[in-house]
């Protein structure tokens, strides 16, 4: 009888913190999302609307687009640390983005229908560079360029190296620490087109930077990219590039200078290699781009300029080169007007 006493009194009890349990709290949202480069804000009221939105990132990955978002009202700023997750399944994949959403990260969800997985990364994304940090050169596609190196302030700065798919710096540049290689550039895990290349006899279709892999998009935030070899031809063939000497050793800078009078200054910021000291420097200015050359290597194209003595190594024909991925190369961003 005592029993039957105490599971009665437990059950009124549960029964009463039932009926006191307040309401779930539905979370508004400013959502601000990118696809295709076209960039979309939403005020969603309740979270099944928010579920319906990751929902619909899902298919857009799943056809084929990049898809970058964060909440608007607490958004977090200024570190360039990422978290990286994969995986197969799409509700898990919804669960972190929500997860990261809610702790104010900015995040990108790509799909490689060859592993039907979703990849996603998640930042705190520096601060927005103002309009006086970005370069109007008049080009053709409207295309704007930053003033400075990533990891720089001013145009002189040399700025950050980055391997070529690598979103952080680091001291030291080789295979046996690149993030998209099993120890050896012939053992490639991702940007491989070539069995003989490829970890295993791997291959892939990728021949340009993901956003996920891609350091000016990390660190910038929305809208900004490290630019693609047609971005460079662009600046090339709309400018007039020349070397411009600062001291008497014949050091100084490449400066493309376009026909509305704004100029846009390379540092000679040379390559980083195993031994963490970049070679060239003040001499030589080696730029990635964000696309693979697609005829016979593997390799990440960039632009490059060199000075000895009176001469400048180059010409349209010859600024463009490839190298090692490994090696930690110069970033200079772009984006669109917004």
């Amino acid at each position: 009888m005592k029993q039957l006493f105490k599971l009665t009194a437990l059950l009124a009890a549960v029964l009463m913190l039932a009926a006191c349990k307040p309401e779930p709290i539905e979370v508004e949202r400013d959502i601000v999302y990118t696809v295709d480069e076209i960039t979309t804000t939403v005020h969603l009221r309740t979270d099944a609307e928010f579920d319906a939105l990751l929902e619909q990132f899902c298919d857009y990955a799943e056809d084929g687009s990049t898809v970058t978002f964060y909440n608007a009202n607490h958004a977090t700023k200024g570190t360039k640390d990422a978290t990286h997750f994969s995986t197969s399944n799409r509700e898990e994949m919804k669960r972190w983005m929500a997860q990261m959403e809610d702790a104010g990260k900015t995040v990108t969800v790509t799909y490689d229908p060859s592993t039907g997985t979703y990849n996603g990364m998640a930042y705190a994304a520096a601060p927005q560079p103002q309009n006086n940090n970005w370069v109007d050169l008049g080009l053709p596609s409207g295309l704007l360029w930053a003033r400075c190196n990533i990891g720089a302030t001013t145009p002189e700065e040399y700025g950050d190296y980055f391997a070529w798919g690598e979103t952080q710096t680091k001291n030291v540049y080789s295979a046996d620490n690149y993030i998209h290689c099993n120890g050896s550039l012939y053992r490639l895990t991702k940007y491989c087109y070539r069995a003989d290349w490829g970890d295993n006899g791997y291959t892939d279709t990728l021949t340009r930077l993901e956003a996920c892999d891609d350091a000016a998009t990390a660190i910038l935030g929305d809208g900004a990219y490290i630019p693609t070899r047609a971005d460079w031809q662009e600046l090339i063939d709309n400018t007039v590039g020349e070397w411009v000497v600062t001291d008497v050793c014949g050091y100084g800078y490449w400066r493309f200078t376009a026909p509305n009078g704004n100029t846009l200054c390379l540092p000679a910021s040379g390559q980083k290699s195993t031994n963490g000291y970049p070679y060239g420097i003040d001499y030589c200015g080696i730029y990635w781009t964000s696309d693979l050359d697609t005829s016979e290597f593997p390799l990440p194209w960039h632009f490059k300029f060199k000075y000895y003595g009176d001469e400048v190594i180059g010409g349209l024909s010859s600024e463009f080169s490839y190298s090692h991925r490994f090696m930690g190369n110069s970033l200079r961003a772009v984006r669109h007007a917004q």
